[in-house]
Parts: C-alpha cells; structure tokens; sequence
C-alpha cells in the first residue's frame, strides 16, 4: 500500500515535470519571450481554465457521498490559515506583488489535479462522494481566496469595492458558480456542447504546465530562494500539520482523512501560476512556488502517507 501511494504521488509528480520541460525546452527552441508566454496565459486563464473547473464541478457525483464533519474540518482549517498565513507574509515581505502570490501559494493546494488519484489508491474501492463534495466545495473556496489576496495586493490599499467586483468578475469564480448551478439543479448540457466543453477543459492542465516551463527561470529559485523556503515550509509542512492530527484527534478515518491529505499536503495549485500572472502578481515567483513544491512534495507527501498509514488512519 505505500509503495504504491508512494509511486502514485512520484508518478503524478514526474509527469507534472515532463509537461512543464517540453514547455521550458519550447520556449527555448522557438525563442519565445515573456510576452509570448502571457498572451498564451491570457488565452488559457480566460477559456481553458474556467472550462476545467465548470466540468470538473458539472460531473461531480455532489450527491453520492457527503461528510459534513470532514467538510467544516476543512473548511475551517483553511479559513483559520490564511488568515494566519496573510498576517505573517505581511510582516515578512515588504513588496505587495510578491505578498498575494506567497500567500496563494502557501495555502492553495494541488488538490484539483491529485486529490482524486491519491484517494483512489489510498482507498482502494471506496465511495468517492466525498473527494466530489469537497472538490465541488473547496475548489470555488481557494479560486474567492486567490483573487481576493491577488486583488487586495494588486493595489495600494484596499479598496473593498473594487475587490469584489474583481472577486465577482473573475472567470474561475464565475466557472465554479456555473457549475455548481448546473450540478444542483440537473441541468444536462446537450452533446454538441458536453464534448467540446469536456475536451477543452482536458486541455487546460497540460497546457498550463506547458505555460508553467516557458515561464520558468532556473535564475529565478536563487532569486527568491527565502520566500520559496518560506512559502514551501507552509504549504508542505505547516497546512498539513495543523490540519491532519486535527482530522484524527476528530475521529475521521478511511477516505474522509485520506482526502484531507490531498487537500492539505498536494503541492502548490498549477493554475495559482496563471491567475497570480493575470492578476498582477510576481509570475517569476508564483511559477517558482509551483515548480519547488512540487519537487518537495515527492518527499513530503510519502512521509505524511507514511506516518498516517503507521498509525491506522486509512
């Protein structure tokens, strides 16, 4: 069981990091700059992007497994980190750029991408309505937090207002309410629409972490080197140690713990790359952030595999 969660995690990773080097050898190959990079991230942040979260939020089976105590557990704990975590990149770096994707990057996971395969290995056979729960759930809840932090730092001060207008604009948020309508009410999109909307939002991965490598600068790891080890101590270590034992000291076990470990100790969210270079953030940083915890994470996710694995908790 944990050498194959083990070669679950490695292998999601490793395939993570060939899409992002065919992106990194491209942009070298065709000469590509930076401009070249961000139209391409404007075109999947505003079309590929909001598609993937519509369908994945669309075809999740809401109704088929629901855990409210592993649902508030989570919830909770995440809303009580980031307001932690936000406190603290305030006080320990100066420039608001790179302050909203430190952030973003502490708290919001890759759980879209590895959550529902590291359950299913984890738990074998095991009713997944609760992964499509959270997933329908949580997933909008990061997308609202990112662009509140991207947007409150965007600007000099805060200025509510334009916030949410950017909070109620913002096309992942909009994709996450559509598909959450859809869901709850039994909508069915016709065929002529469900393949295209399902094939574009297949694409949005790949082509995201394509974007992720062009973007890429190995300069760039020495460069932001302390706010990297800050911001991987908290997504690897920190989020995943408050919120576990808080999962087994409340007597969650099986799938229900099992999906807060993709939620809380997956590697920074690709997409988090996309909306921070959209929304005015340091991209050099926010790209960074993904590449170094995802490297991490091949160690850190076997060990809370391990230690949740020894002490009976799936």
């Amino acid at each position: 069981m944990l050498a194959g969660s083990f070669l679950v995690s490695l292998n999601a990773i490793l395939s993570i990091f060939f899409t992002m080097a065919v992106g990194y050898g491209a942009k070298r190959m065709l000469h590509l700059d930076k401009e070249h990079v961000g139209r391409f991230n404007t075109l999947a942040f505003y079309t590929l992007l909001p598609l993937m979260l519509f369908n994945n939020i669309y075809r999740s089976d809401i109704r088929g497994g629901f855990s409210p105590w592993c649902l508030l557990l989570a919830l909770g704990v995440l809303g009580v980190l980031f307001v932690c975590t936000w406190a603290f990149i305030k006080r320990v770096e100066p420039e608001n750029r790179r302050r909203g994707v430190m952030i973003q990057a502490s708290f919001r996971s890759n759980f879209l991408l590895l959550g529902t395969p590291l359950i299913q290995e984890l738990c074998p056979g095991a009713d997944l309505g609760t992964v499509s729960v959270m997933l329908a759930i949580v997933i909008p809840c990061f997308n609202i937090l990112a662009v509140v932090v991207l947007e409150t730092f965007r600007r000099s001060q805060i200025d509510l207002g334009k916030t949410l207008r950017g909070v109620v604009r913002n096309p992942l948020i909009l994709a996450s309410a559509a598909g959450l309508l859809a869901n709850f009410s039994g909508l069915r999109l016709p065929e002529f629409l469900s393949g295209p909307v399902g094939q574009l939002g297949a694409a949005a991965s790949p082509v995201a972490l394509l974007l992720l490598g062009a973007q890429f600068e190995f300069r760039d790891v020495g460069i932001h080197r302390r706010n990297l080890a800050i911001c991987s101590v908290l997504r690897l270590l920190v989020y995943p140690g408050v919120a576990l034992p808080l999962a087994a000291l409340a007597g969650l076990r099986g799938p229900e713990y099992a999906v807060l470990i993709s939620m809380f100790a997956t590697p920074t969210a690709v997409s988090s790359f996309s909306m921070a270079a959209q929304m005015g953030g340091d991209s050099d940083l926010a790209a960074s952030a993904v590449t170094v915890t995802t490297m991490l994470s091949a160690l850190t996710m076997f060990l809370w595999v391990f230690l949740s694995k020894s002490l009976g908790l799936f």
